[in-house]
């Protein structure tokens, strides 16, 4: 098209109707230009933020909840003692009047202590109290028994493992917001405390 405007002043065409066209030199330019293109590769893509409290509690709950491997009808909830809402469970061993005043003790000091708790003297079998405690997620049971009645310590048993120490009672405080605050591990205890070997099946 350009050598034949430059040698014959015009560029004859025929168009895809079928009829013929004629361009003049002033009709058109043609040039030859060299430029430079910057581009940015953009990949399209959805934020959908979640500020609702709903999914947070909804995952520690799908996470945190369990059961025993040698009683799948016995489920567990195992909050951190932090974030649990009850810390701690108290039981009598037993229907006895004689363990009313020390459970009314320790029921005392763990309100002056402000750890929440839930008394337990319902003359069900001690197994079945454990694991509802179990299922409600408190880390910690006070168990008081015959033993106490002597000499003033109690059974103090952890969820995960239904590991039990005996603890004297005047230590029990301290050792118990000591728990909570991840300030001493149930190792730690363990370590420090003899153990109790005591049957959770229900009789």
């Amino acid at each position: 098209m350009q050598a034949a405007l430059e040698k014959d002043k015009q560029f004859a065409f025929k168009a895809d109707d079928g009829k013929e066209y004629v361009l003049k030199p002033e009709m058109v330019k043609i040039e030859m230009r060299e430029e430079k293109e910057t581009g940015e590769s953009f990949i399209p893509h959805v934020i959908e933020p979640s500020f609702g409290i709903g999914r947070i509690l909804y995952c520690v709950l799908e996470h945190a909840y369990w059961c025993r491997p040698d009683d799948k009808d016995r489920g567990v909830l195992s909050l951190p003692p932090m974030i649990a809402p009850i810390k701690v469970s108290v039981f009598p061993l037993q229907t006895d009047e004689r363990f009313g005043p020390i459970i009314q003790e320790i029921n005392t000091d763990l309100k002056h202590q402000a750890i929440s708790h839930k008394v337990d003297t319902t003359g069900t079998p001690i197994g079945r109290r454990y694991a509802r405690t179990d299922e409600l997620g408190i880390p910690f049971a006070i168990t008081v028994d015959y033993v106490t009645l002597e000499d003033k310590t109690v059974t103090l048993r952890e969820r995960d493992s239904m590991q039990q120490v005996r603890v004297p009672m005047a230590e029990l405080m301290e050792l118990l917001n000591n728990l909570i605050a991840q300030k001493t591990t149930w190792e730690d205890v363990k370590a420090k405390y003899p153990a109790c070997v005591v049957s959770e099946k229900d009789s």
